[in-house]
């Protein structure tokens, strides 16, 4: 009696810590390669009021494409500030950067930012049910 009450209390405590809240068990899976379009990770200088990042991805045969609408771009600034963008929506960037072989161009509006600082850009569902993806990192 006493070894299966322990064994239930165990239990139970392995199931409760293995969902705490902000704890993901797996990254995204976008089921491509993808990195910053515009601005382009490194980039200096970057307006404040650039209004939209793009997203270049590898391909239209993947999860990214099929469910663009279902991803957001988040900015983490150097201060600590989370900016949120919207909905991925597809673009066009004939002058961006190709760096795979077929390249799909997705933007996500964001609010004017702040001047002097450094923004690392993620790729992430809005649910949060999964760890964000990289996607590089600018100043303005």
């Amino acid at each position: 009696m006493i070894g299966a009450l322990i064994g239930t209390l165990t239990f139970t405590g392995c199931s409760s810590s293995a969902n705490a809240p902000g704890q993901h068990q797996f990254p995204c899976n976008t089921g491509t390669s993808q990195t910053l379009a515009n601005p382009t990770s490194g980039s200096t200088g970057v307006s404040t009021t650039i209004g939209q990042i793009t997203v270049v991805a590898s391909g239209n045969n993947n999860n990214l494409f099929s469910t663009y609408n279902q991803w957001i771009v988040t900015l983490n600034d150097n201060t600590g500030t989370v900016w949120t963008g919207s909905a991925l929506t597809l673009v066009s960037d004939p002058t961006g950067p190709h760096p795979y072989p077929s390249d799909f161009y997705y933007g996500s509006n964001i609010p004017m930012l702040d001047a002097g600082r450094t923004y690392n850009a993620v790729l992430s569902e809005p649910s949060g049910a999964c760890t964000p993806l990289s996607l590089g990192s600018f100043s303005t």
